[in-house]
């Protein structure tokens, strides 16, 4: 049987990656780090030349393919953005507005290399501001600043599990392979006090739901006409719903009672009762608004795709709520008999369903799991908040200034060819280290383009090609030692004196990269980016252009 070569294997790697670009265009930067990752580690391991350059090549190639296809994405600094002032609920001291400022920025940085700009306004209002030129960020950034934070895991009318008990460090995604059914999840552990609490409030309620709420409401009321009732329901009969939706209401933190419109007494609610907010539909709100706010209701309304419950059978017969949004409940696992024994369990799993099909279900599913993921790890803030109507503003650098960097760029280059050109007076050097200089900025502008090329990240960039040609000037001088030892053994010693510079840059990175601090995630990265780039690829590729001139 014909053996593949390895020219056919970077073909093939090729024609995949660039199918996942054009297809998966959300994922590009994703993909484009994958096979920076992928055909850095074959250059590295196959020995032949001309494979270290078809890889560079390789992966040149994918960077136009997605600047051409997906374009590049810009921050605030370069393209304006969008402002979502954040109104508090009441006037926070510094230190609880610093700390608020805090929690927002940690779940803005989930989003990796995005830009999020966050200020505090005052007293009583926080400005977030995001990049125009992504209309689906700027959706996710308002999804993820709607929530004010808090998780309550309740079982049988009683909290088990609360946020406070999450260790931050301990929340990722699951991948969906690894769920029973579940599109999305997002896994943590929890403290031991937290493990404790949980073991004793669960001993005996063998498959029991666990009602896991996301800002749960307190001392509500939620008014539904049946039709948006029942538009999700297993069961059409009225009262085994409504027995379903107090069981999973039902809490002593606070009670939220369900009332179908067709049914409901006006004269019989007061929040005297301490249900002082009511959540209802659009159409509920126009209909008896103006009732529920005279006699000192607070309406809030919820989204028309959330207004409805999930409700299933469980194989027991018993009809639970599985989902409902608009209550801030995520998700009901039946607790196994296993866990309800008394023993502490120290890790859970939340999860729950997407919407759409293909690879818009992936998407929104990545999307949840993100915005969970988030919020968690950010925590809860410690004041109640509301959004305020967001606007755009004009970018305080502009088109111009972008221009001008990119000319910058290029100029940079220009000095370091004729920098190069006096140090060496050789074409044989200067064209590969120009050539393999411009070959880095189109793959590190595909790579963070397709996240968000903020001013941190353009300053990154242009830092990476410059430690770029100081790798390559170090790959030059050694190899024209000729006294010392063979060219192989001047290129390793070259390649040792680099990789521990590319070590030293990366680890230096790393406390950057995780401070949470999304000012300066996008110079983080371009650098972390561009280090790993060379090391694999366009060093190896530069040494295979210039190994000649060794025996020169």
């Amino acid at each position: 049987m014909k053996m593949i070569s390895h020219k056919h294997v970077i073909g093939i790697l090729f024609a995949l990656f660039a199918l996942g670009v054009l297809l998966y265009s959300a994922f590009s930067g994703l993909i484009l780090i994958f096979s920076l990752v992928i055909f850095g580690a074959l250059s590295t391991y196959w020995k032949e030349r001309e494979l270290k350059l078809m890889s560079l090549g390789a992966i040149v190639l994918l960077a136009l393919l997605c600047i051409g296809f997906n374009g590049m994405k810009f921050g605030i600094d370069f393209s304006g953005g969008t402002r979502i002032p954040v109104i508090l609920e009441s006037p926070a001291s510094q230190s609880t507005m610093s700390e608020m400022v805090d929690i927002i920025k940690k779940r803005a940085s989930t989003f990796g290399l995005t830009e999020v700009k966050v200020r505090a306004v005052g007293e009583s209002e926080i400005n977030v501001e995001v990049p125009s030129g992504d209309p689906e960020l700027v959706a996710s950034v308002e999804d993820l600043l709607s929530h004010q934070g808090v998780f309550a895991g309740v079982v049988d009318g009683k909290t088990a599990l609360s946020g406070d008990a999450i260790l931050p460090g301990t929340i990722q995604s699951v991948s969906s392979a690894y769920l029973s059914g579940a599109d999305w999840g997002v896994q943590f552990s929890v403290t031991r006090e937290g493990a404790e609490h949980f073991a004793q409030t669960v001993n005996g309620k063998a498959n029991y739901p666990l009602y896991m709420f996301l800002d749960r409401p307190k001392d509500a009321i939620v008014v539904l006409n049946w039709d948006e009732a029942s538009a999700n329901l297993e069961v059409k009969d009225r009262e085994v719903a409504r027995s379903a939706f107090r069981r999973a209401l039902t809490s002593e933190d606070g009670n939220i009672s369900v009332y179908i419109y067709d049914e409901l007494n006006m004269s019989s609610l007061h929040p005297a009762t301490n249900e002082t907010k009511a959540l209802l539909s659009a159409d509920m709100e126009a209909l008896i608004g103006s009732e529920l706010e005279a006699k000192g209701f607070t309406l809030q309304v919820i989204d028309d795709e959330d207004v409805s419950p999930h409700i299933s059978q469980l194989g027991s017969g018993e009809f639970i709520v599985e989902k409902w949004s608009g209550v801030g409940l995520l998700s009901s696992p039946v607790l196994s008999p296993s866990v309800t024994v008394g023993t502490p369990n120290y890790g859970y799993i939340i999860s729950g369903s997407a919407e759409g099909t293909g690879q818009s279900r992936q998407l929104d599913a990545y999307s949840k799991a993100k915005s969970i993921e988030s919020i968690l790890k950010g925590g809860a803030l410690p004041i109640q908040i509301s959004l305020g109507s967001k606007t755009t503003i004009p970018a305080p650098l502009g088109e111009e200034f972008l221009r001008l960097s990119i000319v910058g760029i290029f100029l940079a280059l220009l000095a370091i060819s004729l920098l190069v050109s006096f140090r060496y007076r050789r074409r044989n050097i200067l064209l590969p280290i120009v050539a393999i200089s411009i070959s880095e900025l189109i793959i590190l502008l595909a790579i963070l383009g397709s996240f968000t090329i903020d001013l941190a990240a353009m300053a990154g960039i242009i830092a990476a090609i410059g430690v770029g040609v100081d790798a390559q000037i170090v790959i030059t001088d050694e190899l024209l030692k000729k006294s010392q030892g063979t060219p192989q053994d001047r290129l390793d010693n070259a390649f040792a004196i680099i990789t521990t510079n590319v070590t030293v840059a990366i680890f230096a990175m790393l406390p950057l990269l995780f401070s949470g601090m999304v000012e300066i995630i996008g110079f983080a990265v371009s650098t972390i980016m561009g280090s790993l780039l060379g090391l694999l690829i366009s060093r190896p590729a530069y040494a295979a252009l210039v190994e000649d001139i060794a025996e020169q």
